[in-house]
């Protein structure tokens, strides 16, 4: 907010500066000109930075419900019990890179990993970095994420719960969704039970997760083309755009209750409630696709958050009010079993 504000009033000093000088004579008219220009031109280049939400009126998002479910429920009876998460951090992200346009204030974040919970085993979504690349990564308020606080008991506990895990997944390949294996002293054995896509292991921002280059050696990804059936009760569901291998999840438990983790397509609801998509210039910090974002915004509106008839729930990767939320009324617990 501060930043925008900033770029603002500089815009409308130097425009108020120009006419005044060239009013009383300070200025000569071709300085007059080019200061009108230079102004004209970074409030065109905020709005188009900062202020500028690309979202459709139709999507074009295939994402067919009825027939994830079908494949979700092919084994009905060994489908998960239960969901359960862990927060390993907490941040602070601006306002200006979470929505275009920004917000009244900056979002508090968190960097949770999710427990699916079977009879006989157990898979986990998501795995935080280590405190390593949390001092690293979580620094900056203005130019990213402000670190709050790293939860070292957590992190110790996710650790021991992707040993325990069947399988180790992702939405996408930030460090912040795959620091956990990364920096993991158990790397060679989790590699073993990790499931990333193609798309995920040649992205190129997965470097900063900063993955032992001998890892890759022997690993073999997965290939999908729209749905993939990974267990009873979890489906992957191809979802580019925030990264180029971004992938929602869904997961149907036993007692009916359905969720969608949705990644970072949208960082906060605020991006589905209000449809506005990231800004711009936090699309080209993260070499996001704004245009398949915006489409999968307007989906994830229609489909689900506006249609009185569903009732899965979303599952963002960091907005800590809703996961709260989610807590409080008993959707999913707020500790690894």
């Amino acid at each position: 907010m501060r930043l925008r504000k900033g770029l603002r009033i500089v815009c409308a000093f130097s425009f108020l500066f120009s006419i005044v000088g060239f009013t009383f004579s300070y200025l000569s008219l071709p300085t007059t000109l080019l200061i009108v220009f230079l102004s004209g031109t970074l409030c065109l280049l905020e709005y188009f930075l900062f202020e500028r939400n690309v979202i459709p009126i139709v999507s074009n998002f295939a994402l067919d419900l009825e027939v994830v479910r079908n494949l979700a429920k092919s084994e009905q009876s060994q489908l998960p019990t239960q969901l359960n998460s862990l927060i390993v951090a907490e941040g602070e992200i601006p306002d200006w890179i979470v929505v275009a346009g920004g917000a009244p204030q900056n979002f508090h974040i968190s960097f949770a990993s999710f427990q699916v919970v079977f009879n006989d085993k157990t898979i986990i979504i998501e795995c935080p970095f280590n405190k390593v690349l949390y001092d690293k990564f979580c620094r900056f308020k203005v130019l990213g994420i402000k670190g709050k606080a790293f939860y070292e008991k957590n992190f110790n506990i996710m650790q021991k719960a992707l040993l325990e895990a069947d399988f180790i997944l992702t939405t996408h390949e930030h460090w912040d969704h795959i620091g956990g294996i990364a920096q993991s002293p158990h790397i060679d054995e989790l590699m073993k039970k990790t499931v990333l896509t193609s798309e995920q292991v040649s992205g190129h921002t997965i470097k900063m997760a900063e993955f032992p280059q001998e890892i890759w050696d022997d690993y073999i990804p997965l290939e999908y083309d729209r749905y993939h059936v990974l267990a009873p009760g979890i489906v992957l569901i191809k979802a580019p755009g925030h990264s180029c291998g971004s992938q929602m999840i869904f997961v149907q438990l036993k007692n009916g209750e359905e969720f969608l983790f949705i990644g970072d397509i949208a960082w906060n609801l605020i991006n589905i409630e209000q449809l506005k998509n990231h800004s711009r210039i936090g699309m080209l910090i993260r070499y996001e696709n704004g245009r398949f974002l915006g489409h999968q915004l307007r989906w994830l509106f229609d489909k689900i958050w506006n249609n009185p008839k569903e009732r899965i729930h979303l599952v963002t990767s960091h907005d800590l009010k809703h996961l709260e939320y989610y807590h409080r009324i008993g959707l999913i617990g707020d500790h690894f079993q």
